[in-house]
């Protein structure tokens, strides 16, 4: 069945796989076993085979279930009692499965994010969104009369967005689509000799000096004073390699009671992906526990959200806006203690990502209000799609965002994802950091690339905090080493598809930092 809506301002045309839908289970599905099973079979069917010929590959069914979203073909009681909006005992939610035009799954449920015009008055909003059957859940506080909101008179958040377009009082409305958000890695297989990307030997077949030449920048600095956010699905705050560098700004979204920030680490959700991306951030130094990141002496600004890798992007977007000014999640936070470089390593493999309004805006607002109005650098990791065009990567391609790309130990370029808006590149094949339960190991991952430029960066801010997000974007880019050779293609501007800017070079970064002025 075809389905519209509208994102980001225009009409997207999608399908909607009418024979299933989407029920989340109030409980774990995975640990109850034959009672789940039971528990799905009364709402319908739901085999293996079913729900691929309905158009859901076992991947993409598989990663739903570790959040407790169940495909299901549903029975003729259940498909009226979804259009009724009556309870289902046991669950959660339920939603209509939507394949976008970029070929991913989306679930639509009652929920959407609307911004209504910035010269309505409080009172007027709450008029309005009650006139056209929305209901507030959580007011987001990074631009103004956003909200987060559910439908009672509509079909389904997709109808709703078409509904509302055409209401002039309504800057936007858009369907919160629950989509799958894993990290950008690719498992393989420690300590510091181990660690390639800090200090490249040439062991191993690589090249002597194929790292970024980080050894004499932690001369002059190991970012002191750095508060470095990281966003992720979750954390191993404890790590030994870690834990000591743990901010207290940290954080997760906890969603078993809607979604809602809660500061602090305890209860924060563990995720080996997020454990690896902060190590190459900044695991500390010399304190016998294992190797180090790129600024081993900055605050670890921890942020967990989607801990299920399934979610929408607003939550994505409400921790990006809180990492720039903590007071758009806790009231009365000190608007300076804010992140002074924040990364995010999440995103879905291939390159299609499309971006919404909501996370627009966040990545907009940190850009211009983080750092006390200096701006917020935002480093993302792009798609590890062989050759992928980064342009189909909304948010990695997006113009307050650098994209970074993965090196190996040879200096060159691992078929990641290419194009113009393509940054910097950095070390992020076989590299060493930190795994969840306190070990170490090594991966290879696009993932891995953009905290080590992340670190990196924070190296050079930590001599000039002066610098703004332009002046520091300058700085990665002129300090990067155009390696690569001749097919690296680097045009007039010194940019090349394949190599961004070039490979991140810590110690020009900070020598160029430190001799800048205002």
């Amino acid at each position: 069945m075809s389905r519209q809506y509208y994102q980001h301002g225009n009409l997207v045309e999608a399908e909607e796989l009418d024979a299933i839908i989407a029920v989340k289970f109030s409980w774990d599905f995975d640990t109850l076993g034959s009672e789940s099973a039971n528990a799905a079979a009364a709402l319908g069917s739901g085999t293996r085979e079913q729900i691929r010929e309905a158009g859901v590959d076992d991947e993409t069914r598989e990663a739903f279930a570790q959040a407790n979203w169940v495909f299901v073909r549903p029975t003729p009681q259940t498909r009226e009692a979804i259009t009724t909006g009556e309870e289902i005992p046991g669950t959660e939610a339920t939603g209509n499965v939507i394949r976008r035009p970029n070929g991913r799954i989306g679930i639509a449920t009652d929920a959407l994010t609307v911004q209504l015009r910035p010269t309505l008055s409080h009172e007027e909003v709450e008029r309005v969104l009650e006139t056209v059957g929305l209901s507030v859940v959580n007011r987001l506080r990074f631009a103004d009369n956003l909200y987060e909101v559910r439908t009672t008179s509509s079909r389904d958040a997709l109808a709703a967005s078409v509904d509302l377009h055409g209401n002039d009082q309504f800057v936007f409305a858009e369907p919160s689509l629950i989509e799958h958000v894993p990290g950008r890695f690719r498992p393989t297989g420690a300590r510091y000799a181990q660690q390639w990307q800090w200090r490249n030997a040439g062991t191993g077949g690589g090249t002597p000096d194929a790292d970024v030449h980080i050894e004499s920048a932690w001369d002059r600095t190991f970012g002191t004073g750095m508060r470095v956010a990281v966003i992720d699905n979750g954390f191993d705050a404890t790590h030994p390699d870690l834990a000591a560098g743990v901010d207290p700004l940290s954080g997760f979204f906890d969603d078993t009671a809607g979604t809602v920030f809660v500061q602090g680490t305890s209860g924060m959700p563990d995720s080996d992906h997020g454990t690896f991306c902060a190590g190459m951030a900044g695991a500390r130094l010399n304190n016998a526990a294992g190797g180090t990141g790129a600024a081993p002496e900055c605050s670890l600004m921890l942020l967990a959200c989607l801990k299920d890798q399934v979610g929408t992007q607003t939550s994505l977007a409400r921790a990006v806006a809180y990492a720039a000014v903590p007071s758009t999640e806790v009231p009365g936070a000190v608007p300076d203690d804010g992140a002074d470089i924040l990364v995010s390593s999440l995103g879905p493999n291939g390159a299609d990502w499309d971006l919404t309004s909501t996370l627009d805006l966040a990545l907009e607002f940190a850009a211009t209000n983080g750092r006390q109005g200096r701006g917020l650098a935002v480093f993302w990791a792009a798609s590890n799609g062989k050759n992928a065009d980064v342009t189909k990567d909304e948010v990695a391609s997006h113009p307050d965002v650098i994209a970074v790309v993965r090196s190996n130990n040879r200096d060159r370029e691992d078929n990641a994802a290419r194009g113009s808006e393509v940054e910097l590149i950095a070390p992020g094949v076989n590299v060493s950091s930190t795994r969840s339960g306190g070990g170490y190991g090594t991966s290879t991952g696009t993932s891995f690339a953009a905290p080590c430029a992340a670190g990196c960066a924070a190296l050079a801010l930590s001599v000039n905090p002066r610098l703004n997000r332009d002046q520091l974007r300058a700085v990665m880019h002129e300090s990067a080493d155009k390696v690569g050779g001749p097919q690296a293609a680097y045009n007039a501007a010194g940019h090349s598809d394949d190599y961004g800017f070039g490979r991140v070079n810590a110690s020009r970064a900070v020598a160029l930092a430190d001799g800048m002025t205002d």
